[in-house]
């Protein structure tokens, strides 16, 4: 499970660190949201979506689990999906943007893209540098 602390600082995986905003900006815009000021920004989230619990963390496939009871007996089924998280944008719902084709990238996935997350379990945001 994510922790309270944000672990890491903004990014946008696979872009160059002078087009950072500017990226962020344009998933922002496919999304059509506004760009969340740098602290309201997020990492990662998890959400349940057809009882399976997922996480969507910024550079990362997607990861899931189930667990169901069988004769008394805990089973975990984990699920994963090839796509990276591009960003996540938070509202009501929640959207995550990955790099499934054609026009962020050319990932394979069951996903839409960008596709609802409704209100996650649980939202981990980035980390601001203190300057």
């Amino acid at each position: 499970m994510p922790t309270d602390e944000p672990v890491t600082t903004f990014f946008v995986p696979n872009v160059a660190p002078s087009d950072q905003e500017e990226a962020y900006q344009m998933l922002a815009a496919a999304c059509n949201r506004p760009p969340p000021l740098l602290l309201q920004r997020i990492f990662s989230i998890v959400y349940v979506h057809d009882g399976v619990h997922w996480t969507a963390k910024v550079g990362e496939q997607l990861r899931g689990a189930k667990t169901t009871n069988r004769g008394g007996r805990e089973i975990r089924t984990p699920f994963s999906d090839p796509a990276i998280v591009l960003a996540i944008f938070p509202g009501d719902p929640y959207l995550v943007v990955t790099n499934k084709g054609p026009n962020f990238g050319n990932a394979k996935s069951a996903w839409e893209n960008p596709f609802m997350a409704g209100r996650p379990m649980w939202v981990e945001r980035f980390a601001v540098k203190a300057n």
